[in-house]
C-alpha cells in the first residue's frame, strides 16, 4: 500500500488519540488512591532536567509527535501540559492511551517521565534547531553513499532501515548527526514486552543460533514468550521459536548501518544532516 493512501487513516488516528488523552484523563481523576500510587511507582526526586527530557523526547516520542511536538501520527502536544496539568500528563505517559498506539512507559526510571513532561511543557517556546550545511550537497551525498539501498524516501528505496520521508519532522539535527556517527548507540524505545518492566528497544540487533546450527543475525521486529522475529541484512524476516534455539543474544550498539565518522569530512557531515533535516514529508 502506498504511504499517501494511509493519510485519511492517520488523520483519524491523530484525532482519536487526542480524544483518548481527554478520555483517559477522566478515568485517571476517578481512579482510587491505591491505583494512583501504582501509576506513580517509579521513584522521583530532585529537580527536572530539561536537557535529558529533550533527549528522551527526541529519541522516543518525536517519531509520532514531531520534533517540535506539533503532531504527526500522534496528536499535537503543544499546550497539553497547560491544558491537563503536569501530574495528569505524567500519568498518561506512564499508562499509555488504551486503544491507540501510545504505549505505556511504566518501566521508566527515576525522573525520566517528569523530565520529558517538563520539556513538553516548553515546546510552544522552542525554536527550530539551526542546521548547518547545504541540503542539496547532502542529497548528492545520500545518493553517492547508497543510503537508498536501505532507506525509503518518498516511496523509493530499500526496507532494511527506517523510512526517512519525514525524518526532518521527527528528529532533531543533533539526533541525526549522532545516528550518522554512532548508529546503534542510542535506539528509541516503545512500550514494554509482555510483563517485563523493561522497555522494547526499537532496532535492537540479535544473534540467534538454532539447534541445527544455523546462525541468524538481524534486527528484532517483535518478540513474545514463544519466540522472536528478526529482519536480516537483506530485508528477509525470520520467525524463530524459542524451542528451536540453542542461543539468542542481544547485540547492543551494533547496527547494519555503517558509521560515517571517518568516511565524511565535517562539512560533508553537515550537508548530509541538512538534507535529512529537510525531509519533512506531508502531514
Amino acid at each position: 500500500m502506498r504511504r499517501n493512501n494511509l493519510r485519511p487513516i492517520r488523520i483519524l488516528f491523530a484525532a482519536a488519540a487526542a480524544i483518548g488523552l481527554l478520555t483517559l484523563l477522566g478515568s485517571q481523576l476517578a481512579a482510587s488512591a491505591e491505583d494512583q500510587q501504582g501509576a506513580n511507582a517509579a521513584p522521583a526526586g530532585g529537580p527536572v532536567d530539561l536537557a535529558l527530557g529533550k533527549q528522551a523526547f527526541e529519541g522516543h516520542c518525536s517519531t509520532c509527535h514531531g520534533i517540535d511536538g506539533s503532531g504527526g501520527d500522534g496528536p499535537d502536544l503543544r499546550g497539553i501540559v497547560t491544558l491537563l496539568g503536569t501530574e495528569n500528563v505524567e500519568n498518561i505517559v506512564r499508562r499509555g492511551v488504551p486503544g491507540t498506539e501510545m504505549p505505556s512507559f511504566a518501566g521508566a526510571e527515576g525522573n525520566e517521565v517528569a523530565d520529558v513532561v517538563a520539556y513538553v511543557a516548553t515546546l510552544t517556546a522552542v525554536a527550530s534547531e539551526t542546521v548547518q550545511g547545504d541540503p542539496q550537497h547532502g542529497q548528492a551525498l545520500y545518493a553517492r553513499l547508497g543510503c537508498s539501498s536501505c532507506h525509503i524516501v518518498d516511496g523509493q528505496g530499500g526496507v532494511i532501515g527506517p523510512e526517512l520521508t519525514r525524518v526532518g519532522s521527527m528528529r532533531g539535527a543533533a539526533f541525526l548527526r549522532k545516528q550518522l556517527l554512532t548508529p546503534g548507540a542510542e535506539l528509541p524505545h516503545q512500550g514494554v514486552i509482555g510483563g517485563d518492566r523493561g522497555r522494547f528497544t526499537i532496532g535492537l540487533m540479535f544473534k540467534a543460533v538454532t539447534k541445527d546450527g544455523q546462525t541468524i543475525e538481524g534486527i528484532r521486529m517483535t518478540q513474545d514468550t514463544f519466540g522472536i522475529v528478526l529482519k536480516d541484512v537483506n530485508g528477509h524476516f525470520h520467525a524463530l521459536a524459542n524451542a528451536d534455539l540453542a542461543s539468542l543474544e542481544k547485540e547492543p550498539g551494533k547496527s547494519f548501518m555503517p558509521s560515517y565518522q571517518s568516511a565524511l569530512s565535517s562539512a560533508e557531515l553537515d550537508d548530509l544532516v541538512a538534507y535529512l533535516a529537510s525531509l519533512k514529508g506531508t502531514k
